[in-house]
This record gives structure tokens, C-alpha cells and sequence, in this order.
């Protein structure tokens, strides 16, 4: 198992979304009603039920778009990951060998070099990461809208 893997990337964007995700959840959380979860305290519910039932209904759409904002940032995320990974053109399925792109690094690491031709072929992969990060905005704007219908 090599050091330039797609796992140790994976592992690498998880590590820089965790904050943006734990940041703007805990910030949801206070954004509920006032005195909520001290009701359920009151009527003889565990901390649990009072947590499923009290909060996290009133902060389950802040927290999926906060997972959405993490998702976002590491999907265009270039530069650690085309640090992390070695230069080796294509797309691998294999998680644990070295070697692999993502989009993105793709595209930083062989514009400089591309021909018109190459060119021509990043920009269009530009366009296909464009659609997939408006694919996952709309998907998250579709969840929080179906969320607040519930609520």
C-alpha cells in the first residue's frame, strides 16, 4: 500500500471538511427555539429522546446544508489532493495502489502542459465538475426545502 493513494486523499479532504461541518452544526443548534430541549427534560424524557425529538428536528436542515458546504469544498479542492496523489494520468478504481487524479487536480496539474487539443479536453472536464458541483447544490437545496416542509 502506497503512501499516494486515493484513500490517503480521502482520508486528507476528511480531515480539512471536519471543521467546516463541526463549526457550522454547533452554530445550528443555538439557532432553535429557546427553552426547547429543557421541555422534554421536563416531561421525563432521557437525554436521548430529548435530543432526537427536541433538537435535532429544529437543527437537521442546518446540518445537512453544513455537510452540503463540506461536501462543496471538497469537491473543489485541487491542491491537496494533487499534492497527496502521484502523477499518474487516468482514473484508477483501486482505493490503496498509488496513482489516481480527481478532477480537479487533473486539470491543475496538466493545463500548463496541454496542447489545443488538451486543452480543449480540460476545459471540458471543467464544465462536467461544474455540473456535478451544481447537481449536489440543487440536491442539497431539494433536502433543506423537503426538511422544512416536514418541520
Amino acid at each position: 500500500m502506497g503512501g499516494q493513494s486515493i484513500l490517503t486523499a480521502s482520508i486528507v479532504l476528511a480531515i480539512m471538511i471536519l471543521p467546516i461541518i463541526s463549526s457550522i452544526s454547533r452554530e445550528v443548534f443555538p439557532a432553535g427555539p429557546p427553552g426547547q430541549p429543557w421541555r422534554g427534560h421536563r416531561a421525563g424524557a432521557t437525554r436521548w429522546e430529548t435530543i432526537r425529538l427536541a433538537v435535532l428536528p429544529y437543527g437537521r436542515s442546518g446540518m445537512v446544508s453544513a455537510s452540503m458546504l463540506g461536501l462543496g469544498r471538497a469537491l473543489g479542492e485541487t491542491i491537496a489532493v494533487a499534492m497527496v496523489l502521484s502523477q499518474v494520468p487516468g482514473i484508477t478504481l483501486h482505493i490503496l495502489q498509488p496513482g489516481g487524479n480527481t478532477i480537479a487536480a487533473n486539470i491543475a496539474n496538466y493545463f500548463g502542459e496541454a496542447g489545443t487539443v488538451g486543452r480543449g479536453a480540460l476545459i471540458a472536464t471543467g464544465l462536467i465538475l461544474f455540473v456535478i458541483t451544481l447537481v449536489v447544490n440543487m440536491a442539497a437545496r431539494a433536502i433543506v426545502a423537503r426538511r422544512k416542509e416536514f418541520s
